[in-house]
């Protein structure tokens, strides 16, 4: 029996989402979210809360516990001016090699379907998110243009034991 681990990144997935609770088709409009930065990708819950209710004249108790969100925090390295505007909003303008993109006082609201693809084990995604990003630039010697993202899920967490590339029908 083969053992499943999901370990390692190789791609991360969007497209723009349906707004329902399943994933969009496979198909050309998952496109690549960008170059993420080595070792930046984790996924994880917030902490959840929990309310405790007590009686005063019996030792009845009961917990009510709610899950906190789930994220995905990644830093895109080296970004171009599409996929500052796609995260940002914004039209480059111009023609290559000398355009202009000026970025907007307020991020669009976008929703977003979004598939994390390891190197190997579970394709885990989500229909319906939203991608927050920041800019972070180190103007050194060593310095390079990161964007720090937070991906928002708003729905179920999806994962597949099937990792495949959903840009392929």
């Amino acid at each position: 029996m083969p053992v499943l681990s999901t370990m390692g990144l190789k791609k991360i997935w969007v497209t723009t989402s349906t707004g329902s609770t399943e994933m969009p088709a496979n198909g050309a409009a998952w496109l690549d979210l960008g170059d993420v930065y080595k070792d930046t990708c984790t996924l994880k819950d917030a902490d959840g809360t929990e309310t405790i209710h007590e009686s005063e004249t019996s030792s009845k108790v009961l917990i009510q516990y709610e899950a906190g969100y789930t994220t995905v925090e990644l830093t895109l390295m080296d970004p171009d001016l599409e996929t500052l505007a796609k995260y940002f909003g914004g039209t480059p303008t111009g023609v290559a090699g000398s355009r202009k993109w000026i970025r907007p006082k307020k991020l669009p609201y976008k929703e977003w379907a979004v598939w994390q693809q390891p190197e190997e084990g579970l394709l885990i995604g989500c229909p319906n998110c939203r991608i927050i990003p920041k800019f972070e630039i180190t103007y050194s010697a060593k310095g390079i243009c990161l964007v720090p993202m937070t991906i928002k899920y708003q729905a179920e967490l999806h994962a597949s034991e099937t990792n495949v590339d959903p840009t392929t029908v």
